[in-house]
């Protein structure tokens, strides 16, 4: 029997055991992190549940992950093999077909990156903060991206710059 998985009692805690599953199941990914490093409880995945990388590019179609190993890919069908959420931690390059953006987002789990590239998309305004929301951003390419509000209206110059306090590069 290969997919057996030992038995692995939770540690006592104070807590009842529905709070600390609700926890674990609903925690933001840099939430769920520290709760595994301060937590026994959280400490018992069968592995990480999301997938870490630090560079994602999708001109070139590879990843690099945090070992240092690129992997790589063939377009959108190479891309859906990845299970996981995707937490990037450098750089967010997005370029390529016109609607690869849309097939990306929702595998992003977090976006903490100090680059961020996204050339010829189209995105709402609140996919945009998802992706800026860690203020880390340092580098910021947006060329002919339109970034508009849910009603369609196009989103002006200084609220992009809202989202980004820390660019010192900045490409439109």
């Amino acid at each position: 029997m290969s997919d057996y998985i030992p038995f692995i009692r939770v540690p006592l805690s104070d807590f009842p055991s529905d709070v600390l599953k609700w926890m674990k199941i609903n925690a933001k990914p840099k939430m769920l992190l520290k709760l595994m490093k301060c937590c026994k409880y959280f400490q018992h995945f069968p592995e990480f549940p999301f997938f870490v990388v630090k560079k994602f590019h999708t001109i070139n179609n590879w990843v690099e992950t945090l070992n240092g190993k690129f992997l790589t890919y063939e377009g959108e069908r190479g891309f859906e093999k990845i299970n996981k959420k995707l937490w990037i931690t450098d750089i967010l390059a997005i370029s390529g077909q016109a609607n690869i953006f849309s097939s990306i987002f929702p595998k992003i789990a977090l976006c903490d990156v100090y680059k961020l590239s996204i050339y010829g998309q189209k995105l709402s305004f609140d996919e945009f903060k998802f992706l800026t929301c860690s203020g880390n951003v340092k580098h910021l390419d947006i060329t002919k991206t339109f970034i508009n509000h849910e009603n369609g209206d196009p989103v002006f110059i200084d609220s992009i710059l809202k989202c980004v306090p820390n660019v010192e590069i900045f490409k439109w």
